[in-house]
């Protein structure tokens, strides 16, 4: 059995220090096909506007990233929940194909141990277009406990960066 994991991401997003996000793993059987995994995204009411349009384009991952087959998720619709406050979930899509695909159970292995900040964050600057900071802080819990803190450099996860940074959004 897979336990429930958390990871939070303080403050991803170039010219923000208040706006961040944290990704829940829920527990569930080893070797089943993956849950959704939710998203809570949350921060002042101004930044928030222009991160809901900016994610709410993740949708289309499948139409606006065409090329990328070896990717095997999708996102849920942007919930917000309020001003200050979204939930989005990553779907993986890896047993979906045809069962006979043998990268199927690579695709599948992939999404169930690399941290899915990753591709939440690549699609932050490949879909949203969103700048991000060039060290990104994350830390990962178990029971509310610390497992690991781990700051990474932007080029670690994604190549290039985005032009729309939360710090030019009009506050509210």
């Amino acid at each position: 059995m897979l336990q429930e994991l958390v990871i939070k991401v303080p403050a991803p997003f170039a010219g923000r220090t208040d706006v961040g996000f944290s990704t829940r793993y829920p527990a569930q059987p080893a070797q089943a096909p993956l849950k959704d995994v939710p998203f809570i995204i949350e921060g002042p009411a101004g930044p928030m506007r222009l991160l809901q349009s900016r994610l709410e384009l993740f949708r289309q991952k499948r139409r606006l990233i065409p090329d990328a087959p070896e990717e095997a998720y999708s996102w849920t619709d942007l919930i917000p929940l309020s001003d200050e406050l979204f939930i989005l979930a990553f779907r993986d899509e890896s047993l979906q194909e045809s069962p006979d695909d043998p990268g199927s159970e690579h695709r599948y292995i992939v999404n169930l141990i690399r941290p899915l900040v990753f591709p939440f964050l690549k699609d932050c600057v490949r879909i949203g277009e969103l700048a991000l900071r060039d060290n990104i802080l994350l830390a990962v819990l178990d029971d509310t406990r610390v497992m690991a803190e781990l700051e990474l450099r932007r080029a670690q996860i994604v190549p290039r960066n985005g032009s729309i940074v939360l710090g030019d959004a009009v506050t509210g």
